[in-house]
């Protein structure tokens, strides 16, 4: 009896330490660079519980099988928008402003793989309920340029 009591108590405690593991929600996307070999693998990540403000990252990345992949320009736009009825937003960075509800941030690197932006949103309005975090990234390399965007929702 005490075997099968330890055994349903273990049991439990790994149910709630992966739920506990879930701690954002992703998006990735990717497209090949014509004539390299590379592809462009675009992400998005955010917080999925939050009481007040919620991390962001997203990334554009080059790669060829699995090494980094150095182009001549990668840039990354990141998108994040407050869902809700009267949602608002503030960004950190603050991003360039699109709505009441929604900002966006750009960075672009040369002669690199990889182009990231994090940040902090902070969501606001009477019935706010989500936030959703969008990556647009290109890269471009002799003349040869692709994209790619993923959205993480929740």
């Amino acid at each position: 009896m005490k075997r099968a009591l330890l055994a349903t108590a273990f049991a439990g405690c790994l149910v709630v330490g992966a739920a506990g593991a879930t701690v954002a929600v992703s998006d990735t996307g990717t497209t090949s660079l014509p004539g390299t070999g590379a592809k462009i693998q675009v992400n998005a990540w955010h917080c999925n519980v939050y009481a007040d403000k919620c991390s962001f990252k997203t990334s554009t990345k080059t790669v060829k099988g699995s090494a980094r992949y150095r182009v001549s320009k990668i840039s990354n736009t990141a998108t994040v928008k407050a869902n809700g009825w009267q949602a608002t937003l503030s960004l950190s960075p603050s991003g360039t402003y699109v709505s009441e509800d929604t900002r966006r941030v750009s960075w672009t690197n040369k002669n690199t793989w990889i182009a990231d932006i994090s940040g902090i949103a902070d969501p606001g309005g009477s019935l706010n309920t989500s936030i959703t975090t969008c990556s647009d990234g290109g890269a471009f390399k002799s003349g040869v340029k692709a994209f790619a965007s993923a959205c993480a929702n929740d």
